[in-house]
């Protein structure tokens, strides 16, 4: 009688988790960047987006043209650290002169610890966002005018220079 061979076969059962994928920022997972950037490409229009790297750093960059009315059209870059999702760093080319700029020129929206309805927060979205930099710019627009600020603000007095990155 033949020696018969048995084949051992091994069944691996792979399970499927639910939840944030492994080390990736909220703009690696399509469904959370889609809700993000909703309505930005009719409103905005050729609006760049690309994520950059540079060394352990990462962050997800929008470049657009923005429209100030009555002014200029203003070319922006955003950056969204997803550590740091409710404090985007917001430059614009041209004039710098304002009230409300960081040391690094970068534009000053609202005071980072006010309340909520207060200020942006991630959930509102990118559309809303870029509605608030379009205002903001107007304001700065019109205060190189007429040296008057349209709209709420806070003194600049406090030491907020660590919010900057």
């Amino acid at each position: 009688m033949q020696d018969q061979k048995h084949l051992k076969i091994h069944v691996h059962m792979v399970e499927k988790k639910i939840g944030k994928p492994y080390g990736g920022p909220w703009y690696s997972r399509f469904d959370e960047r889609m809700q993000f950037e909703q309505g930005v490409d009719t409103q905005f229009p050729g609006m760049i987006a690309r994520n950059f790297r540079k060394g352990k750093k990462v962050w997800r960059e929008y470049q657009l043209a923005i429209e100030v009315p009555t002014y200029n059209i203003c070319q922006v870059t955003i950056k969204l650290y997803p550590s740091e999702k409710k404090s985007p760093k917001v430059t614009v080319n041209g004039a710098s002169d304002s009230p409300h700029r960081y040391e690094n020129d970068s534009l000053c929206m609202w005071y980072p610890w006010d309340p909520k309805d207060n200020r942006w927060c991630f959930e509102d979205g990118l559309l809303l966002l870029l509605v608030l930099i379009q205002a903001h710019l107007f304001r700065e627009a019109w205060w190189r005018e007429s040296n008057e600020w349209l709209g709420p603000e806070k003194s600049h007095e406090q030491n907020i220079t660590n919010f900057e990155q």
